[in-house]
């Protein structure tokens, strides 16, 4: 049986925006192109895409062919167009979505997270190649950015996951608070419609909707990584967390 058949049916995150949450792959899937904004591996930079893919891959995986992967992972969706592509090997499964709003603006956060290798921006060492913990934000937001107000909504949502990671005293092994991992990702898309926003900080009307939803977003993805990492060392029997 496709292991996707089972899978439960999609979220509509924002009007004609769904997430599709399949065994080992978190699909983002708008029924009209989104203007995306990204440091993604796949389609990073500046993109209008319809499709925005998170795919999880093993906890060895040391980005092996991951452009080939992620192609893959669009064929298996029937994806023929332009998309954005992102490699977790954090658990799909525990991926965390939250929307906010008001009455000018929706904004949704979508955070896969794991922070076995937190790291300290600035000062932590360049390292060649990192293990698996990787902080995956994707915020969407329902209104259309500025080209300054989407570099500010970038801005907004890394200070909204850093803060997190201070508040919760995540720390690297040489005992520095972290502000994330060494191989987050973020993508920041909008639909176009609606109100346009010319700026994105975090005291704006759209940043202050984007840092509620990432912080919160990335809060329970947290306590979730926790408590997984407790009841793993608490029962060796369980598969352990990323």
């Amino acid at each position: 049986m496709n292991p996707e058949a089972t899978s439960p049916p999609p979220t509509e995150l924002l009007a004609g925006v769904w997430l599709h949450r399949l065994p080992m792959l978190l699909h983002i899937e708008s029924a009209e192109p989104l203007s995306c904004l990204s440091s993604a591996v796949w389609g990073g930079g500046m993109l209008q895409a319809r499709h925005i893919l998170n795919l999880g891959v093993p906890s060895d995986y040391r980005c092996g062919n991951h452009l080939a992967d992620l192609q893959r992972a669009a064929q298996r969706r029937g994806i023929a167009d332009s998309f954005v592509g992102l490699l977790t090997a954090a658990r799909i499964d525990d991926a965390q979505a939250i929307v906010e709003c008001d009455d000018s603006a929706a904004v949704a956060a979508i955070v896969t997270l794991g922070i076995s290798h937190p790291t300290a921006a600035g000062v932590s060492a360049a390292a060649q190649c990192t293990g698996p913990g990787t902080i995956n934000t994707i915020v969407l937001v329902d209104g259309s950015l500025s080209p300054a107000a989407h570099v500010n909504a970038l801005i907004t949502a890394t200070e909204a996951k850093s803060l997190v990671m201070a508040e919760c005293s995540v720390r690297t092994p040489e005992g520095h608070l972290a502000s994330g991992t060494g191989t987050d990702a973020l993508v920041v898309a909008c639909t176009g419609r609606g109100l346009c926003f010319e700026y994105g900080g975090p005291v704006s009307r759209i940043g202050a909707l984007i840092g509620r939803a990432v912080r919160a977003a990335t809060l329970n993805a947290l306590f979730v990584w926790h408590a997984r990492r407790q009841a793993a060392n608490s029962s060796p029997a369980l598969s352990h967390s990323r």
